[in-house]
């Protein structure tokens, strides 16, 4: 696969959005060399709102996992990157879903 693209924390909802814009890296659900599709979950994400999952938004080979696990990381960052043919990539769409798998208190 010739082409590759960060997979990236997305936007948050406003009803879960914490500031500072930190969240904590949970756990990755795929490993390094796993194929992903659109809707294949690849991590979840946790800040003082919600607990979250995050999913494949393209085709392609997770090729590298850039944090530990309980890592935390800004919204916009990329946490993973994955390797995909040039149709494949997410062009003018967000690299990641979020769903919302727990709400906290507020």
């Amino acid at each position: 696969m010739p082409f590759w693209y960060f997979f990236t924390i997305p936007q948050l909802p406003p009803d879960v959005l914490h500031l500072p814009d930190q969240i904590q890296l949970r756990q990755y659900l795929c490993a390094e060399g796993d194929s992903v599709e659109p809707g294949t979950p690849i991590a979840i994400i946790e800040n003082h709102y919600a607990v979250m999952r995050l999913k494949a938004n393209g085709n392609g080979i997770l090729q590298k996992m850039l944090f530990r696990p309980n890592t935390y990381v800004n919204v916009g960052d990329p946490i993973a990157t994955i390797g995909a043919d040039g149709e494949a990539i997410p062009y003018g769409q967000p690299r990641s879903i979020l769903e919302i798998i727990e709400r906290k208190h507020r």
